[in-house]
């Protein structure tokens, strides 16, 4: 019976050893995790990589990728700017082409028309609209008279 009992006695106690042991580690680990911080060591391997001569081509790659990126942007922007200077400067040449016209004396007559319903619409006088399109007032009164048939639509 002696026997058996310190058999049992060693059992046990190997299990607490064992357990005890378990539990120690699990701790430790636990531990050593939480003293660990991450931003810390991204940094130092960041460092270390640095100072690698793949670290150094990789870290030049990143900036000629970053700066290809900025021009890109600078060039995309500049073309906008461009297009919109493009766009102003056609619609700049066509009203003065048709300013060119008008001083000539080559006013198509549905386009005067249209102008003049447009400016009698915004409330202007004969006079103010005369004065505008550069015809005489007595145009304008007639057109009033007969809207769209204007016996005089050249341009004074």
């Amino acid at each position: 019976m002696l026997p058996d009992l310190d058999f049992s006695l060693a059992v046990i106690g190997l299990i607490l050893l064992t357990g005890g042991m378990l539990l120690w580690r699990s701790v430790s680990a636990r531990q050593r995790i939480a003293r660990q911080n991450p931003l810390s060591e991204l940094e130092r391997e960041k460092e270390q990589r640095s100072h690698t001569p793949e670290g150094l081509i990789q870290e030049m790659e990143l900036r000629l990728y970053d700066y290809g990126r900025e021009v890109e942007g600078r060039v995309e922007t500049t073309l906008h700017v461009l297009d919109r200077l493009i766009r102003d400067a056609e619609h700049e040449i066509g009203r003065l082409e048709e300013v060119l016209q008008a001083s000539r004396g080559v006013q198509p007559e549905p386009e005067i028309n249209q102008r003049i319903s447009c400016l009698i619409e915004t409330g202007l006088t004969d006079a103010e609209i005369a004065a505008c399109l550069g015809c005489s007032q007595e145009t304008i009164e007639q057109w009033r008279q007969h809207p769209g048939r204007s016996g005089d639509t050249r341009v004074a």
